[in-house]
């Protein structure tokens, strides 16, 4: 099995709701899996795919409420549970956190607005606490509320390593803030996005849809169509999945998943990245083998992204080192506009001095 009928075969896996018959599809090749010299279905080659893009709880629990981990190979069923429940104990605790810091910030009279997989996990997208794999706490404030969450924050014991590159209100978040005995970083915004994708979605119109989450006074989540939109513009736009080819799992299962509650088309009028935006539904939707579940049609510019993506998965070597030059180009670009521009030149002499950014 390729790379490429690897990554549809983990997609299809995902949306099996949608297709239950595919139930025997998967049983079938873990069984030929057992025959290592023949097999073409290397389930150590699954097992990468799916931690490389953090999904495996999501997996577990898929294929359990299939009723086919009993068809499965015992130490695959235990390293895939000992993963999930480690997960739903973080979750836990992640909630629990998020809790700490709300009420901490409702005594200062802010209400934060979770966002990305904490806003979901808070708003009952995922059919489990475990079921989706959370790096850290982001939450959106006030502009006039920034700098003063984060120095409360601070003041409860939440501190950061990070050098400042740039002047603060040109990010989009404060540094990532770590307090000794809790999970999770948290992250305090004042722009849910970077500047340059603010045009349609910005702070004012998502504080402006703002829902409360229910049985939580004081704590807040992005409406669902906001919630859609952010993981377009994080997936595609900020994390470069359009210009490289590469979509996380996480973000077309959160995809997914919102489409059971809202017309996920309306994406493509709501952030200014029409054609972008149509190319994203367009594959997700093969990848996830739900013909017209979130887009009708395939227009040209959608089936040449297609296209160019799956030459990507076909060709993975020549891709990544084509991805490498890609971001080398970038960072060369930035050092150049340091002759020019002050912010720049310090910016680049910030990171050189910082000794823990090489290891990123």
């Amino acid at each position: 099995m390729t790379y490429k009928e690897l990554f549809y075969f983990t997609g299809h896996c995902l949306a099996l709701d949608e297709h239950p018959l595919f139930r025997e599809r998967v049983i079938e090749l873990f069984a030929d899996a057992r025959n290592i010299q023949n097999s073409t279905f290397k389930i150590q080659n699954f097992i990468q795919l799916c931690s490389d893009h953090l999904i495996i709880p999501a997996i577990y629990l898929k294929l359990k409420a299939h009723d086919i981990l009993k068809y499965l190979p015992e130490d695959f069923i235990q390293a895939f549970k000992e993963i999930y429940d480690l997960n739903r104990e973080r979750n836990q605790q992640i909630l629990r956190q998020i809790d700490d810091i709300t009420a901490v910030l409702n005594k200062e009279n802010i209400q934060p607005v979770f966002l990305k997989g904490a806003a979901n996990l808070l708003d009952g997208i995922y059919s489990d606490v475990g079921e989706r794999m959370i790096g850290d706490i982001d939450f959106l404030v006030k502009e006039e509320d920034y700098f003063r969450t984060a120095a409360i924050l601070e003041g409860k014991g939440y501190k950061h390593d990070e050098i400042y590159y740039t002047d603060l209100k040109s990010r989009k978040h404060y540094p990532s803030l770590c307090k000794e005995g809790e999970i999770a970083p948290v992250e305090i915004h004042w722009l849910p996005v970077r500047h340059e994708h603010t045009g349609q979605y910005n702070a004012g119109v998502v504080l402006r849809d703002q829902k409360a989450v229910p049985e939580k006074p004081g704590l807040y989540v992005p409406s669902d169509e906001h919630k859609l939109i952010h993981t377009f513009i994080h997936d595609q736009l900020e994390d470069r999945g359009y210009a490289y080819k590469q979509s996380s799992f996480r973000g077309l299962y959160d995809l997914y998943l919102l489409s059971k509650r809202i017309d996920v088309t309306s994406l493509v009028d709501q952030t200014g990245y029409r054609k972008k935006a149509i190319s994203w539904l367009v594959f997700a939707q093969r990848v996830l083998d739900i013909p017209n579940k979130f887009y009708t049609s395939e227009p040209r510019s959608a089936k040449w992204f297609c296209l160019k993506y799956e030459l990507a998965l076909t060709y993975v070597r020549i891709h990544n080192t084509y991805i490498s030059l890609k971001i080398g180009k970038r960072y060369s670009i930035r050092v150049l506009k340091a002759i020019f521009n002050t912010n720049e030149r310090l910016y680049v002499y910030r990171r050189l001095k910082y000794s823990k950014w090489y290891l990123r």
